[in-house]
């Protein structure tokens, strides 16, 4: 099967949430898959961003899935392990960072800098791909 449907396991990790605050997803436990795309969905900032005030969206990585820490450049897809959104052009988008590391679990995260008042919306996708059976089972 050649279709996406059937190769990808999309799950919402951290539902959608107006936050002043750091964010973490739920653990994205990669057992039977060898790839994995984060989703960061954000909406307008009611915070000016700028170089002071801005949003850092990272991944992390752990074995065990209780301590995580920052994958290498290695880990990810093009080498990007994170995304700093530091304008008001850079909100309302969706963001993407590939992962291709050897961790069992995963984690997305997203942290601000600066006097963050009002907020940002912010939710979370998890896709897993590259899976070992296929097809995929949705749950």
């Amino acid at each position: 099967m050649r279709d996406l449907y059937h190769n990808v396991l999309v799950t919402r990790v951290l539902n959608p949430v107006v936050s002043t605050s750091t964010k973490t997803s739920s653990a994205i436990d990669l057992q039977g898959f060898n790839s994995a795309t984060v989703v960061f969905a954000l909406w307008l900032s009611a915070d000016v961003l700028s170089g002071s005030i801005l949003w850092t969206l990272s991944l992390q990585h752990s074995d065990d899935g209780v301590t995580f820490t920052a994958p290498a450049t290695t880990d990810c897809n093009a080498g990007i392990i994170s995304i700093v959104v530091n304008a008001t052009t850079l909100d309302r988008q969706a963001y993407t960072i590939g992962y291709i590391g050897s961790k069992r679990y995963l984690q997305a995260v997203a942290t601000p800098t600066g006097s963050t008042t009002s907020g940002m919306p912010i939710g979370m996708l998890a896709q897993r791909a590259t899976a070992a059976y296929r097809p995929v089972v949705t749950p």
